[in-house]
């Protein structure tokens, strides 16, 4: 038996709405939803999309970006029409202070809060070794240390960070996730639509439970596998 050769199915935002709306009981097979019901669920969908950023850092969506350096300056706003003009970064992992001439990366310390405003002349100029990045609500603030100065103008700082998901805009919007997250997705939106729709507590435990493991066995494949390091901390020592 011959199998497709194909491994690209993908589906779309009603699909999901559609499939979540089978799952609490509010339309039958084959049925299609309102456009009011299709309407509300797109917003119950984004709001579940936006607060599942707070899960970790999945693999697909962390990304590098380069940063190209200005002399004297500290900060670097990021953000959609922003200095730094890309999707906010909801945290930077890792930070390289990348030399443009030999093309080597030198791995800078990532900072707390704390730890910045501990630092003594924040104006100290060179090359940078340290960043602190603060995320605001539609931008965020990556501060450098030291401030670049005219030699360090002339090299990038790369960033390795976690992007937010893409929005799910249109009726045809693919998901901004992989092929194992469908099912995960679908029943999370039916967690969520549970008790706008009357669903009886009982069915509603069943749907939470079926939708809390898609979601664990998700989160569980999209996290990169390596070496764990422990380290004492010196603060204070």
């Amino acid at each position: 038996m011959a199998t497709s050769g194909s491994t690209n199915y993908s589906t779309n935002r009603d699909s999901i709405i559609t499939g979540a709306l089978r799952i609490i009981g509010a339309v039958a097979q084959g049925e299609t939803p309102t456009a009011t019901q299709i309407s509300e669920a797109a917003e119950a969908l984004n709001y579940m999309v936006k607060a599942w950023h707070a899960d970790g850092m999945p693999l697909w969506a962390i990304k590098e970006y380069s940063i190209d350096l200005v002399a004297s300056t500290a900060s670097y706003r990021i953000g959609e029409s922003q200095t730094v003009n890309t999707p906010k970064p909801l945290r930077i992992i890792d930070a390289y202070y990348h030399d443009t001439t030999s093309n080597i990366d030198i791995p800078m310390t990532l900072l707390t809060h704390k730890e910045y405003n501990r630092l003594g002349n924040k104006t100290t100029t060179g090359e940078p070794i340290q960043f602190y990045y603060d995320v605001q609500r539609t931008y965020g603030d990556l501060y450098l240390f030291p401030v670049p100065d005219t030699t360090a103008a002339s090299n990038t700082v790369r960033i390795v960070y976690q992007r937010p998901y893409e929005d799910f805009d249109q009726a045809s919007d693919e998901p901004d996730f992989p092929q194992e997250w469908f099912d995960a997705l679908k029943f999370g939106l039916a967690d969520r639509l549970c008790p706008e729709y009357g669903v009886p507590i009982v069915d509603r435990n069943d749907i939470r439970s079926r939708a809390k493991q898609l979601k664990e066995e998700a989160l569980g494949f999209g996290t990169e596998e390596g070496s764990i390091h422990f380290q004492a901390s010196r603060e204070g020592w």
